[in-house]
């Protein structure tokens, strides 16, 4: 009698204490939570790198105690992560509709966009994501994390950090590029 009420009394405990955990993300739900803030904000993502960077949570993002150990969780179960093509879109204004966004796996030409594995609260409702678009050319680059919170069924960018742009400082490009200009030069003054 005394172990089958001990037993019970474990279950019992268990129970409770898995209740009051967060259901874990699901992949289904990280794209479609990826897609509201996409619409929502109004992101131009036209060409996506299909691996995703990892961000570490800072306590300036705002989440609690609770949302930190989710978060850590969630890191865990999605450390193997990657953009899959026909999943994220974005408006279109030439179909004036939604298309899909193109899911590049070399990230390694043209203008494109690579995205952090989104940091999410247990509740869903504050999402903190880093994004940087290379153009892998002498442009250059920019970045930055956005905090989005969901506020009446509606993604919102409440505050960015650690937002940069940069110049390519390549020399080899840089030399080449002036290269092709003499060449240009000669080419119409002839």
């Amino acid at each position: 009698m005394k172990i089958s009420f001990g037993l019970f009394l474990i279950v019992l405990i268990t129970f409770f204490i898995s209740c009051n955990r967060s259901p874990d993300l699901t992949k289904d739900e990280v794209y479609k939570i990826l897609n509201e803030i996409i619409a929502d904000d109004s992101l131009r993502l036209y060409t996506v790198c299909w691996q995703v960077d990892n961000l570490s949570v800072a306590n300036e993002y705002g989440f609690s105690d609770q949302d930190k150990k989710f978060i850590e969780r969630q890191s865990e179960i999605f450390k193997d992560f990657r953009f899959e093509t026909n999943r994220l879109k974005f408006y279109s204004r030439k179909k004036k509709g939604f298309d899909f966004v193109y899911v590049d796996t070399t990230c390694k030409v043209g203008i494109l966009t690579r995205l952090s594995f989104p940091l999410i609260s247990a509740d869903r409702q504050r999402v903190v994501i880093e994004n940087t678009v290379d153009c892998h050319c002498m442009l250059g680059g920019q970045g930055g994390k956005d905090l989005y919170i969901k506020q009446n069924g509606h993604w919102k960018m409440e505050k960015s950090f650690d937002r940069w742009i940069s110049q390519n400082d390549d020399t080899e490009l840089r030399r080449q590029m002036a290269q092709q200009a003499t060449i240009g030069d000669r080419c119409t003054t002839s």
